[in-house]
């Protein structure tokens, strides 16, 4: 898999490479670059079907490079040393990312997700996240994935996620549920910044659908579609703390 790395600091581009060669000998590394420019021309001349890409480099932010290179079809691993932000916006369109330092056995995983999705088209998750990015726009969309296909959908048409063992049940709206393979606490991570708050241990809800909290039974919820949904008693002092916020809003 033809694979570049667009990183600013030599040391961090060392670190990656020796684990590459380590542990993903089936990467074939076409370059490297460490501005935001170089990285815009290497894979315009490279034509890469792997990125890794630093989100802070010394001229600017890495998500410059995917704005500019729409045209190009390929996988993207994000490196980071912090940022939360990036990282929402990274899980919101189901894209991979790596935490400085890289870890061998995650950098094993994140490329064999990438070589399992080699014949997927991914420019729609790349256009997907440059739009997550605005944490501010009421349009922001979620790619999710099943055995299906891969669907986006607004974060507003979601009432609610339950468990359901490793998965988790996403219901929207209209009425319509998807089945994901990820655990409660991913979308935990993913939308309790937007709105969306855990009541349960196996229920996320939208904040936006929620309709009236009842004392009766130990505490419940009510949403726009009538659904009731328990609120476990370690759960229940932060959902009334944000109830009193909401008149403050």
């Amino acid at each position: 898999m033809k694979t570049i790395i667009i990183e600013d600091e030599t040391q961090a581009i060392s670190a990656l490479l020796s684990e590459i060669y380590r542990h993903c000998p089936q990467l074939e590394i076409a370059g490297t670059a460490g501005t935001v420019e170089e990285g815009i021309a290497l894979i315009k001349n490279a034509s890469p079907e792997l990125v890794f890409l630093d989100i802070q480099l010394a001229d600017g932010l890495g998500f410059s490079i995917l704005e500019a290179s729409k045209a190009h079809a390929f996988k993207v691993i994000f490196t980071t040393a912090f940022s939360q932000y990036a990282i929402k916006a990274i899980k919101f369109s189901a894209l991979d990312y790596l935490l400085k330092p890289i870890n061998g056995d995650e950098l094993k995983s994140a490329v064999a997700k990438a070589i399992a999705l080699k014949n997927e088209n991914s420019d729609f998750r790349i256009e997907s996240f440059i739009r997550n990015q605005n944490l501010l726009n009421p349009n922001k969309k979620i790619v999710l994935q099943t055995s299906q296909g891969i669907f986006l959908h607004e974060l507003q048409s979601i009432l609610r996620c339950n468990a359901d063992g490793n998965y988790t049940s996403i219901y929207f709206t209209n009425g319509k549920k998807l089945l994901i393979a990820k655990p409660l606490k991913e979308f935990e991570d993913m939308l309790c910044a937007f709105g969306f708050e855990r009541i349960h241990h196996s229920h996320i809800i939208n904040l936006n659908h929620l309709v009236s909290y009842l004392n009766k039974d130990g505490g419940y919820v009510v949403l726009t579609d009538q659904t009731t949904l328990p609120v476990s008693s370690r759960k229940k002092v932060q959902l009334l703390k944000i109830l009193d916020n909401f008149n403050n809003l």
